[in-house]
């Protein structure tokens, strides 16, 4: 059997990728280990065929089974190489951090029934462009807002911001 956090790894690419379908991305991942986990592209539809679009988003995936989570976010200690990665503006891509917060006890994490399959909690994002660099030398504390859920909905909106020129948030 896989260690325990590769199996969370496993699930927090599985939400995503099922979040991406749903908002209708394409997902995809690098070959490397270059600080991105996941490639989200828009797709553009040119009469009867479809092709990848203009606008991509990478995201930088974690999972948690000891969430800390306050009345309004989830605080994450995330290692500074991934941080700053994170804050650096990208002419080309911007890039999002996303947080799968699974509970404590594994048993809770998936359920499955002849009606559905349900992965439990949800991940939250956050857009670190531009934050101020740091003096941590091994991890920072971020806080994620609990409204930040990442959803098809979310996804569809972050999207539309970056297609009009904007930031994700």
């Amino acid at each position: 059997m896989l260690p325990k956090n590769q199996r969370q790894e496993g699930l927090s690419r599985a939400y995503v990728r099922a979040v991406a379908a749903h908002a209708g991305l394409i997902y995809t991942e690098p070959g490397e280990d270059v600080g991105i986990d996941v490639c989200l592209r828009t797709v553009l539809q040119r009469g009867r065929r479809y092709a990848p679009g203009a606008v991509q988003l990478d995201v930088q995936l974690k999972s948690t089974a000891r969430a800390n989570v306050t009345e309004s976010h989830l605080a994450y200690d995330l290692e500074v190489k991934n941080y700053d990665d994170l804050r650096s503006p990208s002419p080309m891509c911007p890039r999002i951090l996303v947080v799968f917060a699974l509970a404590a006890d594994e048993s809770e994490w998936l359920g499955q029934s002849p009606e559905e399959l349900t992965i439990r909690h949800c991940a939250y994002w956050l857009w670190l462009g531009g934050a101020a660099a740091t003096a941590a030398k091994n991890t920072i504390r971020v806080a994620l807002p609990l409204a930040n859920v990442f959803s098809p909905a979310a996804l569809r909106e972050i999207v539309s911001r970056l297609e009009r020129g904007d930031q994700p948030c």
